[in-house]
């Protein structure tokens, strides 16, 4: 992978002779590679794993509908054994592919308070396996020192560390992106195609994380590419039985899709949000100005906007100085059987993201995953020329750059955006003291007082959210139609269904409760609960500022056939 290497009889790399030897210079090389992977696990710990989560809004489960789904799918997934959505007593459909939720799964079963952690440790558990990962792969192929500087380049991006304290999938899809590349680059390294098949059964499977990661699957090209003497009949096999092998780790995503859907093409999206869906192609070339916009505005430092990366850490993805040291690397990159397959998946998949409707930061974190590659050849020569006593213009260049790629400065961070901040030291600061969750409290709150005596729950908190987290008596539905899931041609909840969920709650002899965020207008929120004949709502006097808690009593006095909701009692 670096300028260094090269092809033994054109197919596989050779093994630098002072790290075969065990001389004193690959002592220094282990030593300081050692010794950037211990700053960087030291780094993951103070950034990540250090975090209070309760002392968080992360707990919210934000953005909506995003987390909320996917926590709710691995609750019913560990409980039933389908990947669903609870809203009332309807089980639906979630917008998203059941990957993620897969994998919180091992977490979710041995967590407390619900498995509301459990999106949280299966993140920091996907960072740190990352992180090792990368070592121990350049330490496969003999570069411990390039080993070390990866995974402090990896840790100390604002991306990285953002998504790996984060409730979404993003970091897991990365992560199996990478694990993809290092399966390739080791099979065309050591002639073993039983690593490209592993590599295409991880591609495939990546579809139930996130579907787009299929643009990654030219990567698989690195079949045709095999450095090895066969017949023709033999390689044409080979290349045949890896699109096979793709197939079929891709097809539980597209079986899943016709199950729930009707169509393998058809997603979530088109049940929750056809207008949506109709609206515009999903990929044209009149995206590109806007995307483009949001990757000059990344590589520039000078974003304005809100984004997803606010919600779990500076709102940065990435910083210009590791923009800088990427592109350095391209001067160290000798085109060879890896490397025209990384190039190809990668441009294929850019090309896509950058044509597609949606503009998002984190669309792109496969990709800037991947250019740590890249990064780290510029360094890991500065960084060997140092350790060898040799010092230029050129070498005290690329180790300032890629300094200022560990410490992320400059750099803006916060909304509204502040500049001239550096990435590693706003992650060491960030999380703890960012507030506290409100829903995660409410429904708390309301557990702690009305645990013994389960009903019906009609919130203003998403529905899904609540139903993974109150015992399985609790049903929670939506106050009215003003919610995340009315957009639906196929499914729909507004007044009329809240009455008759409630009618049918009071048919069971089951309690009815409100559930709503304090608000400054409580008054009208309260107002938006359903008027029941011979019934008043009356406001519970044991919370305290995390919930407002109502109650459906019966009313003695009713005697108007016409309800009015002058009969609140507070």
């Amino acid at each position: 992978m670096t300028a260094n290497d090269k092809l033994e009889g054109g197919a596989t790399e050779t093994i630098s002779p002072s790290l075969v030897t065990g001389s004193g210079r690959f002592s220094l090389h282990v030593a300081t590679g050692i010794f950037c992977f211990v700053l960087a696990l030291l780094f993951y710990y103070g950034a990540v794993l250090r975090i209070d989560l309760k002392r968080t809004d992360f707990l919210d489960l934000g953005p909506y509908p995003d987390a909320v789904e996917y926590f709710a799918q691995a609750k019913s997934i560990l409980k039933e054994g389908a990947p669903t959505i609870q809203i009332g007593y309807d089980k639906l459909h979630s917008r998203y592919p059941p990957g993620y939720p897969i994998l919180m799964i091992p977490w979710l079963s041995v967590l407390p308070h619900n498995g509301i952690l459990a999106p949280f440790r299966t993140n920091q558990t996907i960072g740190a396996l990352l992180l090792t990962g990368s070592f121990m792969f350049y330490f496969a192929i003999r570069k411990p020192l390039a080993g070390g500087l990866a995974t402090l380049l990896i840790a100390t991006q604002p991306a990285f560390i953002t998504f790996s304290r984060s409730s979404l999938s993003d970091l897991s899809g990365g992560a199996v992106i990478v694990l993809a590349f290092a399966l390739v680059y080791l099979g065309l390294a050591w002639r073993r195609r039983l690593l490209i098949y592993c590599a295409a059964i991880v591609l495939g499977l990546s579809l139930c994380i996130r579907p787009q990661l299929v643009f990654m699957a030219p990567l698989l090209v690195a079949m045709a590419l095999f450095p090895a003497n066969v017949s023709w009949t033999r390689w044409f096999m080979h290349c045949c039985l890896t699109l096979a092998v793709f197939a079929v780790a891709a097809s539980p995503y597209f079986i899943l899709n016709t199950l729930e859907f009707g169509h393998p093409l058809k997603t979530g999206y088109e049940f929750w949000v056809p207008a949506l869906a109709d609206k515009q192609a999903a990929f044209s070339l009149h995206n590109v100005p806007h995307q483009v916009g949001i990757i000059w505005s990344e590589i520039t430092a000078n974003w304005d906007q809100f984004r997803v990366a606010n919600l779990f850490g500076t709102g940065t993805y990435v910083v210009t100085a590791f923009v800088f040291l990427s592109a350095l690397g391209l001067a160290f990159i000798r085109m060879r059987r890896f490397e025209i397959s990384a190039f190809l998946a990668g441009t294929v998949y850019l090309v896509t993201v950058v044509t597609y409707a949606y503009a998002e930061g984190r669309f792109y974190i496969p990709v800037l995953f991947l250019l740590v590659a890249l990064g780290v050849l510029p360094a890991d020569w500065a960084v060997g020329q140092a350790l060898h006593g040799r010092f230029s213009i050129w070498g005290v260049g690329v180790l300032a750059v890629f300094l200022l790629s560990c410490i992320g400065y400059p750099s803006q961070s916060g909304y509204e955006p502040k500049g001239g901040r550096s990435q590693a030291w706003d992650a060491l600061h960030y999380a703890n003291g960012n507030g506290k969750s409100l829903r995660y409290e409410a429904q708390q709150e309301f557990l702690r007082i009305f645990r013994e005596a389960p009903g019906i729950v009609l919130s203003d908190i998403e529905p899904p959210y609540l139903n993974a987290l109150l015992p399985k008596p609790f049903v929670a539905a939506p106050v009215d139609g003003n919610h995340d899931y009315s957009y639906s041609r196929l499914w729909h909840y507004g007044k009329a269904e809240a009455v008759q969920l409630v009618a049918k709650g009071l048919g069971r002899a089951s309690r009815v409760y409100a559930l709503l965020l304090p608000s400054k207008d409580v008054d009208q929120d309260i107002k938006r609960l359903p008027l029941i004949q011979g019934y008043r709502w009356k406001r519970s006097n044991e919370t305290d500022t995390a919930a407002i808690i109502v109650t459906l009593t019966k009313d003695a006095s009713a005697a108007s056939l016409e309800p009015a909701f002058s009969s609140v009692e507070w």
